[in-house]
């Protein structure tokens, strides 16, 4: 499996670390370079843009600041969504809002691409100790895909029910 994270700052950075730390190797991508660089090597690569790294991999992590980040880098000029393989998957762990995850399970529903929004409560700290608490929406069968990927980087994931549940739970609890 082949595993793609955009998105190193305070969180993603200790969340991809994580991944790598149980031996799975990334391509990253974040808007600053410099912010991959710890990551960088034999489990590590840079892509230039989301769209080149999604050309590389079967799942793909985002972890940004807010909607409109997120949208951009999914389906803006260079965006991801737009070149993942069909039956692949994407794990929004940014905090958004149920309507905007909605609208991006949709878009990628489109493209014969899976989602999951599984948002995170938890700072730098638990990120960086794998003890963040996973609030996921999405299809079971997608969940348990992604579930020992999640357990690399959390100890608690809530399946919360369908598309939006995650981030509803997420906004309730923060």
């Amino acid at each position: 499996m082949k595993i793609g994270f955009i998105g190193l700052g305070i969180m993603g950075s200790r969340m991809a670390a994580n991944l790598q730390k149980h031996g799975y190797a990334l391509v990253v991508f974040n808007r600053t370079r410099a912010k991959a660089e710890p990551l960088l090597g034999p489990c590590g690569t840079f892509a230039d843009s989301p769209a080149e790294l999604a050309q590389q991999v079967d799942v793909l992590f985002t972890m940004l600041a807010d909607p409109g980040a997120v949208e951009q880098a999914a389906l803006g000029d260079n965006g991801f969504l737009h070149h993942l393989r069909p039956d692949a998957l994407w794990v929004d762990c940014s905090s958004v809002n149920p309507s905007f995850s909605k609208k991006m399970a949709n878009e990628a529903a489109r493209r014969h691409v899976h989602f999951v929004d599984a948002p995170v409560t938890g700072s730098a700290v638990p990120a960086a100790e794998a003890q963040l608490v996973f609030w996921v929406g999405a299809e079971l069968a997608d969940l348990e895909r992604i579930r020992p990927l999640l357990l690399c980087m959390g100890n608690k994931i809530v399946h919360a029910g369908g598309h939006g549940t995650g981030t509803s739970i997420k906004m309730v609890v923060n």
